[in-house]
């Protein structure tokens, strides 16, 4: 069969009745799935079948809403069996999106930014991965560290497993999967709801911001750092966007300890009714104001108490 590699010809599949669409279809996903094959895989896997089928008539299973032009392909036919590239475009692109029938999903496509272009991958030719492979996303001594642009394991609360990614300090579940998952607003026990509040909450976290309580409450801000091992106490995320220190308290609260250290650091302490020589505790370590009328705090500094102590001042 003559490999499809123009939009004519798409156009051309396209008229196939529906019976015959659905027989594509109905080939195509078991062909995906690779029916039969009992061939260990690994962390990134689309059967063979799949992809020859997907090339031959790629465009018989894109909706026709879609729009999709010749160079829009170019990507997935230079990356054609490359797999990892696949992903990668799809999880740390700019722009992501997805369109398709709720009904038939297998017919849109993924489109994303590359080089300042528009790109597509047909929702069913989407490498499937293997998160039994991946690591879990776990703090080690209240420090968590995650490689940045890489791929990690996340297991809810049910029992399931999700790729999920790092990139420059967004955390949370692959584009890959979760732009091809059921559509759900629901919250409470939710795998999509519950995800989507755990990735926010760390990115919030990996990103230096300030997880304030009106939105997320502390319990579930707690919930989600003891997931990750992540206690109560002095502890540091660094997730592609540079390292951050907070400070957890029991209740679930959090404290922006690098934006405490920056507004004590800032302050012209002479200025407002202290001297110089004047000394601060700030989480048990000591430090004095300067002739400039500052304090020179660091996040590197090793603390040993979770309390700031201010010296007494003449008013």
């Amino acid at each position: 069969m003559k490999t499809v590699t123009d939009v004519n010809t798409v156009n051309q599949l396209l008229t196939y009745s529906k019976q015959a669409e659905a027989v594509i279809h109905q080939k195509a996903i078991q062909m995906l799935l690779g029916a039969g094959n009992n061939k260990k895989q690994d962390s990134l896997s689309i059967s063979d079948a799949a992809r020859g089928f997907s090339k031959q008539s790629i465009a018989a299973l894109i909706d026709k809403n879609a729009n999709i032009s010749n160079s829009e392909l170019d990507y997935y036919f230079a990356n054609y069996n490359n797999s990892s590239a696949i992903l990668d475009a799809i999880n740390f692109g700019e722009n992501v999106s997805c369109g398709y029938n709720s009904d038939f999903k297998e017919y849109g496509v993924i489109s994303f930014d590359l080089n300042g272009s528009r790109q597509v991958v047909p929702n069913y030719a989407v490498p499937k991965m293997n998160t039994s492979t991946m690591s879990g996303i776990c703090a080690a001594n209240n420090s968590l560290v995650l490689s940045n642009k890489s791929y990690y394991s996340w297991t809810t609360s049910s029992g399931g497993k999700y790729t999920w990614t790092v990139n420059n300090g967004r955390i949370g579940w692959a584009a890959s999967e979760s732009l091809l998952a059921e559509n759900t607003n629901q919250k409470g026990t939710n795998y999509k709801w519950e995800m989507c509040k755990a990735g926010n909450i760390l990115s919030d976290l990996a990103q230096g911001k300030s997880v304030w309580g009106y939105l997320y409450s502390n319990e579930e801000v707690l919930s989600v750092c003891e997931k990750v091992r992540i206690s109560p106490g002095f502890f540091s995320i660094d997730a592609g966007a540079g390292k951050h220190t907070y400070l957890l308290q029991e209740s679930g609260k959090t404290i922006n300890v690098d934006a405490k250290i920056k507004q004590l650091n800032d302050i012209n302490w002479i200025e407002i009714g202290y001297k110089e020589g004047d000394t601060f505790s700030v989480y048990g370590k000591e430090y004095a104001i300067d002739s400039s009328g500052h304090i020179n705090v660091s996040a590197e500094d090793e603390f040993t108490s979770t309390e700031i102590k201010y010296p007494s001042r003449s008013i």
